[in-house]
């Protein structure tokens, strides 16, 4: 597994009049290969968790394992290590560009990695054709000249040129449209389909998860209150309520006839899975 947390804390300002227990008793395991979403009101210990998973942050009680080592034992160049397999993209990236094209700024990292020119060559372009961004188009671009999404697109692909093992995201939709969210999703998922990269999104959009993770996770207060399959949300109905948070409306239709009788797959709750077994069941 590459994540094991064993009754993780960390309180900010620990010990001061200030101090905020920012998660507490996180007990789970991340398992390699899947999509795990990520989701809780604002100060619910969602990026803090992100933080704690890369070791930015480092647990004041309880333990973090990836891949059978304790994160808060690894020594300076395990530290680097790790981050070139777990690559991390913060909410709102685009702020943290540094370079002037579009090209140095992906090339950063396979760089500093000492990897041959060639070789860095071929990883910026593969970076840009994962995220969209056409290379004899975008590479000489300066980054000030891109739009918010191609921004973003940029970013995300700086942390792919690594090719890391597995990818933690935060708010990665957060200020695009529609077409840019759902280009964006739609990489992620084609990644972890083809490459089996493990990804863990945090974002305040159940409808984003839903189009790619196979796995909710939901913090309130800084502990985990939902733990559950996508495909079994409409049993989690009333908790999620309780929390604030609000299914997609195909899904809220699906379980008020879930009430009245009707059955749903739990294995395909997309909005046309769900009306394709309304339809199949009114014939009935």
């Amino acid at each position: 597994m590459p994540f094991i947390l064993e009754k993780v804390a960390f309180t900010y300002q620990k010990g001061m009049v200030f101090a905020r227990e920012a998660v507490k008793d996180l007990d789970l395991t991340i398992n390699d290969g899947e999509i795990l979403g990520v989701m809780g009101a604002t100060g619910s210990g969602k990026s803090t968790f992100l933080q704690l998973l890369i070791a930015l942050l480092k647990p004041q009680q309880g333990t973090i394992y990836y891949n059978g080592r304790n994160l808060a034992q690894l020594k300076r160049k395990e530290l680097v290590a790790l981050r070139q397999e777990v690559g991390m993209v913060f909410q709102y990236p685009e702020q943290q560009i540094f370079a002037d094209q579009v090209y140095d700024e992906i090339a950063f990292g396979p760089r500093n990695m000492k990897l041959n020119s060639g070789e860095v060559d071929q990883r910026v372009k593969e970076a840009m054709g994962q995220t969209g961004l056409d290379f004899v188009r975008y590479h000489e671009r300066s980054t000030t000249d891109l739009s918010s999404g191609e921004k973003r697109r940029a970013a995300i692909a700086s942390i792919l040129a690594l090719k890391p093992r597995h990818l933690l995201l935060d708010e990665p939709t957060a200020g695009l449209d529609m077409e840019g969210r759902r280009a964006i999703l739609g990489y992620l998922k084609d990644l972890n389909q083809r490459d089996n990269v493990t990804i863990v999104m945090v974002t305040h959009h159940l409808s984003h998860l839903l189009a790619i993770c196979q796995r909710l996770l939901v913090l309130n207060e800084g502990r985990v209150v939902i733990d559950t399959p996508t495909g079994k949300l409409l049993e989690n109905y009333e908790s999620l309520r309780e929390l604030g948070i609000e299914l997609p409306a195909h899904l809220e239709v699906a379980y008020r006839l879930q009430q009245r009788g009707f059955c749903f797959n739990s294995e395909d709750l997309s909005m046309a899975g769900v009306a394709r077994q309304i339809a199949q069941q009114l014939r009935r």
